[in-house]
């Protein structure tokens, strides 16, 4: 405005708003530019954790995406699977229809545990299931939340196995393995099909203690890591050998108040 005034002084006259309307159609075009990609940011991790978290912790990552490391990191987290005792024969004993109501509610019932104790479901393995404690947020005790969430996994399928049982169905037994490590996280697959997952010796442990929890005689299986970490009350059992380890491991499970 100065300059323009100055200019008239000297006898100038010069046109200044189609300038100006050219910063502003910029700046305005910057602006939504900047818009839509923290949009499309927002969908992303919405699309992509909107069936694995709590809606309360999906809206921490689209308020703070910068909460969230896409590209893979090295984090220090409690990994649980879980796996349902005698699929072959259940599936066997009831019709396709039946397996899939049984299999769906049970899941389902899992999956409402992991979100209660603030985990991630990772992923579904037929019949099996992976969660982690840690990641994609960072998560304070996250050793004992994973075992929080195996009592609750418990506790549900009581209460799940009620209803089946009021309907004619078999009951269902789940077995669950706790273990705590280094993993690489992030999204992972090929360039037009990834999700977001776990990988490392850590990850394996917990798979293979879930596996172990039937040669144990238990129902859950903790590794040595987690269990330094727990306040629960746990019971130490035989150390075991698992595949991938050249030495056993100390396990442990919970403490049988009954």
């Amino acid at each position: 405005a100065f300059g323009g005034v100055w200019l008239i002084r000297q006898g100038l006259l010069i046109d200044v708003s189609w300038p100006l309307i050219s910063q502003f159609i910029a700046a305005a075009g910057a602006f939504y530019l900047n818009y839509r990609e923290q949009y499309r940011l927002r969908q992303q991790i919405k699309k992509q954790f909107e069936h694995y978290l709590d809606p309360r912790q999906v809206k921490r990552l689209q308020d703070d995406p910068d909460l969230l490391k896409l590209g893979g990191e090295k984090r220090y987290c409690t990994f649980l699977f879980t796996d349902v005792r005698g699929f072959t024969a259940l599936s066997e004993s009831v019709t396709p229809e039946e397996v899939t109501y049984i299999m769906n509610r049970a899941l389902t019932a899992q999956q409402n545990a992991v979100a209660k104790c603030h985990g991630c479901v990772d992923k579904y393995i037929g019949d099996a299931m992976m969660a982690i404690f840690g990641a994609p947020l960072d998560l304070v005790n996250h050793e004992e939340w994973a075992i929080q969430c195996a009592q609750v996994i418990q506790t549900n399928m009581l209460d799940l196995n009620r209803d089946f049982s009021k309907r004619g169905l078999p009951a269902v037994k789940i077995g669950i393995g706790i273990n705590t490590g280094y993993a690489i996280i992030g999204n992972m697959g090929s360039d037009t099909r990834f999700d977001y997952t776990a990988i490392g010796d850590a990850v394996n442990v917990a798979a293979r203690l879930e596996s172990g929890t039937k040669e144990a005689g238990v129902d859950i299986l903790i590794g040595p890591n987690t269990a330094q970490k727990s306040n629960s009350k746990l019971q130490s059992l035989e150390p075991m050998s698992f595949k991938g380890k050249a030495n056993k491991i100390q396990v442990y499970t919970l403490w049988d108040l009954s």
